[in-house]
């Protein structure tokens, strides 16, 4: 039986979304089906060796769109095939010219339907993500998710949770933001579980994800949905990807000889398969095993073998797990200059990749700068870009002189590459987190809502923020002393994560006072989640020896967009939420909220912030509580 073709470059490790042109109803309802029948199949042969036989792919593109008076939608899919197929050989300027041409042809076109053109985004950043145009792709998601609003709720959720997931590995793998991508990759497993699509990609790269962020108990519990749906769905390569993580979280729980014998069943069918990239990863987790085992020598020559796979390749995420696990084998057996030669690699794949991003931004930026200033500000950017480039330079100059006892150089060679990106996000968790209570703090929070509020939510849904304030807490502190105070923030904050789910923002916003923010939720769940948050954090509580003390919470909570199709400022529902608060700090041990309902046009926004109370009256604003109210007091009490 001949070699299975190992996976293609756009779907390197994490794997990146396939194409969307294949989806159900792709082009079976397009109303131009008769017009582009001429070159209906030579378009199918090419969208079909686009993977296995690129080069053909592209000369048979190129073939194409040479001839003249081609149709504006054959026309894209013939540059949806260029893009895939140049980007698999390497060309990445005609991989991204391709992609560029298709956004101006729909940009050019706007009578195409709706679902052809959020195609022709969705092809378009995934070449721009596999030629490493971050900035370019994401820009480009964002539009196929904008216009996918449109469609049907299938269509719609197909889209999306495509979409999103490519979006969570721009995050996860080039921004270094795997907080964020969690986020889109639960909005994309909530999308595709809502039309019943069983995608194990998406289980795959939120798992990794997962991995990364350091929360094993639950990657594991999605490696086995992801598996068990692989398995039905007959992804082998899938499936052994899988496997061959959960041998890397049982390498990091110790369980080495488990490991071991996983990773030797994955690599046979990977071989077999010929899945490259993959088996490039499972080859660097075996060599960590083998130098965690007492086995360095074996590990280096595992890590160089690994290192042949993928050399040469547009695979920076798994080169860079390769160059790791090389440069603890080096370590291991007391090389440290060539464990400084493969971190000087790894520093340089590091730095191309920031490198690539920077000029990416910088040359977005002046293209869309049309003033001499906006020019003058993007030539100072690179003027600012070139000479860190130099003072990185200098800087691994100075370290590399500067090395001269042999403990030093292992550990500068185990830490050249990650160190700073470690050091970095480990400065960012710090200055996110209140120091007290383990939560985002109220910059942070602030920085999550507005990241919140960028997205969409869903039809029928508003992003909801609570306000929640702990009742009579100045008697705790003036009763029991700060230290019980401090126990009981503690205490609320574990119960408060507890009673949220994962994608929630969980803060403390100052003294006694909580915020949550949810994304997607009708006004009936805010209702319901506001309940459960008041009953939850409400219990009696010792707060010393024999003395017992009923603590209670008030909570207000406002969505945002405040209004039916209203700016989604956080902010101003925020402000609504401090006064729903209020509101239930008259009554105590209750919630309250405001729900806005469409505003007339004649009403100013901020009129009504100023003064919500004849509004609740006329019904432009639906005042929810736990206890009978049907006013909002003009002057808000102050609460203890």
């Amino acid at each position: 039986m001949p070699p299975v073709p190992s996976l293609p470059r756009l779907l390197c490790f994490p794997l990146l979304f396939a194409s969307l042109w294949g989806l159900p109803s792709a082009w079976a309802s397009t109303p131009v089906q008769a017009a582009t029948s001429v070159h209906a199949d030579t378009i199918a042969r090419c969208l079909k060796l686009r993977r296995d036989q690129p080069r053909t792919a592209v000369a048979l593109a190129e073939s194409l769109l040479a001839t003249p008076g081609l149709p504006v939608e054959d026309e894209l899919k013939t540059l949806s095939c260029l893009g895939i197929a140049a980007g698999l050989l390497g060309d990445d300027a005609r991989a991204t010219a391709a992609a560029a041409r298709m956004e101006q042809q729909v940009q050019a076109h706007p009578a195409l339907a709706p679902d052809f053109t959020l195609r022709a985004y969705s092809q378009a950043g995934s070449v721009y993500q596999g030629a490493g145009q971050i900035h370019r792709a994401e820009a480009a998601y964002l539009q196929a998710y904008r216009i996918s609003q449109q469609l049907d709720e299938r269509e719609a959720a197909l889209i999306q949770a495509a979409t999103l997931t490519n979006i969570g590995l721009i995050h996860a793998d080039y921004l270094d933001s795997p907080e964020v991508a969690d986020s889109y990759y639960r909005k994309a497993l909530a999308a595709a579980r809502s039309v019943q699509l069983e995608d194990p990609l998406i289980l795959h790269n939120h798992a990794l994800n997962l991995v990364k962020l350091g929360r094993d108990t639950e990657a594991l519990s999605v490696i086995d949905e992801g598996e068990a749906m692989a398995r039905r769905k007959d992804a082998v390569a899938v499936t052994q990807r899988l496997r061959a993580e959960r041998a890397g979280l049982w390498i990091r729980q110790g369980r080495l000889e488990e490991a071991r014998a996983l990773l030797g069943q994955v690599i046979h069918e990977q071989r077999r398969d010929a899945d490259q990239p993959g088996l490039a990863g499972s080859l660097a987790k075996r060599s960590t095993l083998e130098r965690l085992a007492g086995e360095p020598n074996r590990a280096l020559a595992t890590a160089e073998e690994a290192w042949q796979l993928v050399e040469g390749t547009a695979q920076p995420q798994k080169q860079r797990e390769v160059l790791l696990a090389w440069i603890g084998a080096h370590a291991a057996l007391g090389q440290a200059e060539k464990a400084l030669q493969v971190g000087a690699r790894l520093q340089t794949l590091d730095m191309e990749a920031l490198k690539q991003q920077r000029l990416d931004l910088l040359a977005d930026l002046q293209a869309r700068s049309e003033s001499a200033n906006a020019q003058r500000e993007v030539q100072r950017l690179q003027h600012e870009a070139q000479i860190r480039s130099l003072n990185d330079d200098r800087s691994r100059l100075l370290r590399r002189a500067g090395m001269g006892a042999l403990a030093l150089l292992v550990v500068a060679g185990l830490a050249f590459g990650l160190m700073q990106r470690r050091r970095n996000r480990q400065l960012r968790a710090v200055s996110a987190t209140d120091p007290l209570t383990g939560l985002l703090n109220r910059r942070a929070a602030t920085r999550a809502l507005q990241a919140m509020s960028s997205q969409r939510p869903s039809p029928g849904t508003r992003h909801t923020v609570f306000l929640i304030d702990i009742d009579h807490f100045k008697r705790v502190n003036d009763t029991f002393g700060h230290h019980a105070g401090d126990a009981v923030l503690v205490e609320l904050a574990l119960a408060l994560r507890d009673a949220c789910r994962p994608g929630d923002v969980v803060s403390r916003w100052g003294g006694e006072e909580f915020l949550v923010g949810c994304t997607d939720l009708p006004a009936a769940q805010a209702c319901a989640i506001a309940a459960r948050l008041q009953q939850t954090l409400g219990a009696s509580r010792e707060l010393a020896p024999g003395q017992s003390w009923t603590l209670s919470v008030s909570l207000g909570f406002a969505p945002f967009p405040f209004f039916e199709d209203a700016d989604p400022s956080w902010d101003y529902a925020l402000r609504m939420a401090d006064r729903a608060l209020y509101a239930a700090k008259d009554h105590r041990d209750a919630w309250a909220g405001l729900w806005g309902r469409r505003l007339p046009r004649e009403v100013a926004p901020s009129d009504v912030l100023e003064q919500p109370e004849p509004h609740v009256r006329n019904g432009i604003i639906e005042l929810l509580a736990s206890y009978p109210m049907d006013h909002l007091h003009a002057h808000p009490a102050q609460a203890a």
